[in-house]
């Protein structure tokens, strides 16, 4: 399959730069589009200059009414990997319509182009958020989805859209619901977005590491959960990229919309991850307790036993793996 070419979006982003640089390096060729919203053109840069004709890219709002008129989308596109989405749950609460518009409308527009394309797969970057507060853990992907964020809500609102395309256009798609993303390539190309004041835990931590915040916030200490503090189920950037290629040979006996979980299984607070962070790294994470945020969860950790058995997938790096990654690739920056 690697002569193929696959189209990504969201492709200077965190998680869909990871994979797209993955994809390069193991031989993929790739047409990839970002809009640079929430993103950085020097991993788009760097791809171009170490990937040659291996990689084209578009400057392009998923948004447009016009991208199937691109000549570089002209490119036998085989599947098409979706990462570009706003994931801000904050943020998503206080500007819903930008993320409704963002997130939702842009996956109708890219199933419009890919039906326009004649382009028939289709991997989407989902989220765990759509199952909301579960009261069995770990949550299976039979669950009831009860979002409870905005951000959460697009997921659940994009996955009916490949729903409907998926009985309509012969469509055949795959949803990854991640869970919480971690770490960095080994190669050390491309980081967790730390310029973003609403990223995620680990970019918070990156932060105070890197001496741009002085202190981490944590949102609640007195949920039902071990220390009080939000339980999540992290898992390495490398081992949701793999997941990632492993979906992508299962489209090939696909007929239909299969989601799958990708995650630990382990449940781990956000005072058990600092504390990990620190002893890895050396460094300390001054913290203070805050008011908990509109949307987040108490606890959600994952059943990935259906990606293990059809997938062949199993998540393999460890909570230190994750925290050793996620700062090595910054620390020159204050060295």
């Amino acid at each position: 399959m690697k002569n193929k070419t696959i189209l990504i979006t969201g492709a200077a982003g965190y998680i869909g730069g990871t994979f797209c640089y993955e994809a390069l390096k193991i031989g993929y060729k790739v047409v990839g589009l970002d809009n640079f919203s929430n993103s950085n053109m020097k991993y788009i840069n760097y791809m171009k200059q170490n990937f040659g004709d291996k990689f084209i890219f578009l400057e392009k709002d998923l948004r447009e009414n016009n991208l199937h008129q691109a000549r570089e989308l002209k490119n036998n596109i085989d599947c098409v990997f979706h990462f570009a989405a706003l994931k801000s749950v904050p943020e998503s609460e206080e500007n819903a319509e930008l993320y409704y518009r963002n997130n939702v409308g842009g996956t109708e527009n890219l199933i419009e182009l890919m039906n326009s394309l004649s382009i028939r797969k289709l991997i989407f970057s989902s989220s765990a958020a759509v199952y909301g507060n579960q009261k069995t853990q770990p949550i299976k992907e039979t669950a009831s989805l009860d979002p409870k964020s905005v951000y959460a809500k697009t997921k659940k609102m994009s996955e009916g859209l490949i729903d409907e395309a998926v009985k309509k256009h012969n469509l055949c798609a795959v949803s990854l619901r991640y869970f919480n993303p971690l770490g960095s390539h080994k190669d050390k190309i491309i980081t967790d977005n730390v310029q973003n004041e609403s990223g995620n835990i680990m970019a918070m931590i990156l932060r105070v590491a890197l001496g741009l915040n002085k202190q981490l916030n944590i949102y609640g200490d007195d949920y039902p959960t071990k220390d009080g503090t939000g339980e999540r189920d992290y898992i390495h950037i490398n081992d949701l990229v793999a997941g990632h290629f492993k979906a992508y040979e299962k489209l090939n006996s696909v007929s239909k919309h299969e989601i799958y979980n990708l995650g630990t299984g382990d449940s781990i607070s956000v005072l058990n991850l600092i504390k990990v962070f620190e002893k890895i790294n050396n460094i300390k994470i001054p913290y203070k307790i805050a008011n908990r945020r509109k949307g987040d969860l108490a606890r959600c950790f994952a059943d990935s036993s259906k990606a293990n058995n059809q997938l062949n997938w199993k998540a393999v790096y460890t909570l230190e793996n994750m925290c050793k990654d996620a700062w090595t690739v910054l620390e020159n920056e204050v060295n």
